[in-house]
C-alpha cells in the first residue's frame, strides 16, 4: 500500500497491469508479471518486473496475489519509487 500511496501522489498519472501469469512444471510455484506505466506530457515510460510466490505456502492472500504484489513493488522499485522500503533497517 505504501508504494501504491507514493505513485498516487508522485505519479497520478500511472497504470498498472499484469503481462503475464505463469505456473512452473511442478506446479509449486506461480511467477507474474506487472508492468507500470508513467503518462507524461510527450511520452509513456514503462517498467516491467516479476514476482513469485510458492503455491504450497499458507497465508494471507493466493499465490498470484502475492507475486503480483512483489511484481508491482519491484517494478516501481524500477523508477526508483519506494526504494526506502528495501533498506529500513540500513537507517
Amino acid at each position: 500500500h505504501i508504494v501504491n500511496r507514493i505513485m498516487n501522489l508522485h505519479a497520478p498519472e500511472w497504470s498498472g497491469e499484469v503481462r503475464n501469469i505463469t505456473y512452473s512444471a511442478d506446479g509449486k510455484s506461480v511467477s507474474v508479471v506487472y508492468r507500470v506505466t508513467l503518462y507524461g506530457t510527450d511520452a509513456e515510460i514503462h517498467r516491467e518486473s516479476t514476482g513469485t510466490a510458492s503455491t504450497t505456502e499458507e497465508g494471507y492472500g493466493d499465490p498470484v496475489q502475492k507475486a503480483e504484489a512483489m511484481a508491482f513493488r519491484r517494478a516501481c522499485a524500477r523508477f526508483g519509487l519506494g526504494l526506502h522500503l528495501y533498506h529500513e533497517d540500513m537507517v
